[in-house]
C-alpha cells in the first residue's frame, strides 16, 4: 500500500523533530536598571544573612543585568540593591526564580514600588495574588498606615516611658548599659506601655486589617501549594515566630511538602517549625554536635549533663552578645565548682580567624565551638537565625528554664538550685 506524500513528509518532519536535542531551559535574567547610581543587584536566599553570606551580586553595565543560570528546583528570593550589603539593608521586593526567561525594570529605591517583572509562572501568580490583595484591602489599610506614619514623625507614637529610653539609647555607648535600656525596652513592650494612646489605637486598626490579610493568605495556601505559598510561610516563620499560628504552619507545611516532596525547603521550615514548638521554657533543650577549634566533634548532652548550664550561641559581629556573654563570667567563677557551666558556640563564616584572635583576648575559660557557616543548622533548629544569637538555661534535666535571661536572673536560679551546694 502507498502511503499518501503529505503523510509521509509529516511522518519524517517529527521524526527528524524528535532526533533534534531539546535545548535545556534555563533561568534567563534580563533586566534594566533606571537609576545610573545602581551598580549591581543582589538575590538573596531565604536562609542567607545579608551582613556575611555569599550573597549572588549581578553587576549592572551600562543600566543592563544578565543572569544565567540551570536551577535544580524553584527558589524565591529577595532581590536588593548591591549597597545594601554595606548599608545593612534598604528596599526589596520577592522574585520567583525557575528555569525561563525573566524581564526586571529596577527602579530607584525610592520608587522600588514601581518595579516590573515580566515571565515566570510563580512571578505571574504573585503578581495575580498581590493584585487582588491590595484591592481587597489596600482602601480600609493605606488611611491608617499614613496616620501612624504622620503619628511617627511628630513624635507621638510612643508612650513617654518609651520615648525617654529611646533618647537615652542614642546617648548611651557603654555596651552593658545598652543591654539594660534594651531589656527595659522589651519589658514596655511585653506590658503593652511602648506606644501612647492614639498609636495603639491605630496599632490595633492596622493588626484587625492584618488579620484578614493573613485569612486571605491563608485561603491561597490551601488552594495554591506552589512555590508562592513557601514563600509565604516562611516569610512569617522568620519575621511572625513569636505571634504565629504554629498549628497552621504545620498543617501548611505538610502541604507544601507533599506537593513538593524533594524541595530544600522541606528541611528549612521544619527546623524552623520544631524550634518555634520545641525551644520554649519548659520544653527540653535540642541536642546537636559542633566542633572545637581543633576539629574535634563535641556533642552538646555530653557536656551538660547532670549540671545548670548556659547554653550561649553568639558571634565575634555580634556586640550586643558579646557584652551580655561578659556578665556571665562572675557567675561562672562563683558556681562552676558546684553545678554550673556555660558551653559557648559561635556563629562565623568562611573561617575562624578572628574566633581565634577573640578568644586569645578574651581569655573566657569555658568551652567554645564553631557553627561555620551553618553548616549544623544550629541557629535555625534554636529559632534564633537572622540574628547574631541568643542565650538559654537549662537545668540538670535538661528542661528549658530561660530564653535570654540576664546575669541577675541567671544568679537568681543559680543561688535557689546551688546555693547551698557543695563544691564538687
Amino acid at each position: 500500500m502507498k502511503l499518501p506524500f503529505k503523510l509521509i513528509l509529516l511522518t519524517l518532519t517529527i521524526s527528524l523533530f524528535n532526533c533534534t536535542p531539546e535545548k535545556a531551559k534555563m533561568l534567563e535574567i534580563d533586566g534594566t536598571v533606571l537609576d545610573p547610581d545602581i551598580k549591581s543587584i543582589l538575590l538573596v536566599k531565604p536562609n542567607q544573612d545579608l551582613r556575611f553570606d555569599s550573597i549572588l551580586e549581578i553587576p549592572v553595565i551600562n543600566g543592563r543585568f544578565n543572569y544565567e543560570a540551570k536551577l535544580e528546583y524553584p527558589e524565591a528570593v529577595t532581590l536588593m540593591l548591591g549597597k545594601a550589603k554595606q548599608n545593612g539593608g534598604g528596599s526589596f521586593m520577592p522574585l520567583f526564580l525557575e528555569n525561563d526567561a525573566i524581564k526586571l525594570t529596577i527602579n530607584k529605591e525610592e520608587e522600588f514600588k514601581n518595579n516590573t517583572v515580566e515571565g515566570g509562572l510563580f512571578n505571574s501568580a504573585y503578581q495575580s495574588y498581590k493584585k487582588n490583595m491590595e484591592a481587597k484591602f489596600f482602601d480600609e489599610l493605606l488611611p491608617i498606615q499614613d496616620s501612624l506614619n504622620a503619628l511617627w514623625k511628630s513624635g507621638e507614637y510612643h508612650s513617654k516611658e518609651m520615648k525617654v529610653i529611646m533618647d537615652q539609647l542614642k546617648e548611651e555607648e557603654n555596651q552593658d548599659e545598652l543591654i539594660v535600656l534594651y531589656q527595659a525596652m522589651d519589658d514596655l513592650r511585653e506590658k503593652g506601655l511602648d506606644k501612647s494612646a492614639k498609636g495603639q489605637e491605630l496599632s490595633d486598626q492596622r493588626a484587625a486589617i492584618h488579620e484578614k490579610v493573613k485569612a486571605f493568605q491563608q485561603s491561597y495556601i490551601e488552594a495554591n501549594p506552589n512555590l508562592v505559598s513557601y514563600h509565604f510561610l516562611l516569610d512569617d516563620l522568620r519575621f511572625q515566630k513569636e505571634t504565629i499560628d504554629i498549628e497552621m504552619a504545620e498543617k501548611n507545611y505538610e502541604l507544601l511538602a507533599q506537593a513538593n516532596p524533594d524541595h530544600p525547603y522541606n528541611e528549612i521550615v521544619l527546623n524552623m517549625i520544631n524550634a518555634i514548638k520545641n525551644i520554649k521554657i519548659g520544653k527540653p533543650f535540642k541536642d546537636f554536635s559542633a566542633p572545637d577549634l581543633k576539629g574535634n566533634m563535641i556533642t552538646l548532652s555530653n557536656q551538660i549533663n547532670g549540671k545548670i548550664a548556659l547554653l550561649d550561641l553568639w558571634a565575634t559581629w555580634c556586640g550586643p552578645c558579646i557584652s551580655k556573654t561578659r556578665t556571665m563570667l562572675p557567675l561562672y567563677e562563683e558556681y562552676k565548682d558546684k553545678g554550673f557551666t556555660i558551653l559557648g558556640v559561635a556563629g562565623e563564616f568562611k573561617n575562624t580567624n578572628r574566633l581565634i584572635k577573640f578568644l586569645e583576648k578574651e581569655k573566657w575559660p569555658w568551652l567554645n565551638l564553631v557553627e561555620l557557616d551553618r553548616e549544623n543548622a544550629i541557629w535555625q533548629k534554636y529559632g534564633v537565625d537572622g540574628g547574631g544569637g541568643g542565650i538559654f538555661l537549662i537545668d540538670e534535666q535538661g528542661t528549658i528554664l530561660a530564653k535570654d535571661p540576664t546575669a541577675e536572673e541567671v544568679k537568681e536560679v543559680l543561688e535557689n538550685r546551688l546555693g547551698n551546694k557543695d563544691v564538687i
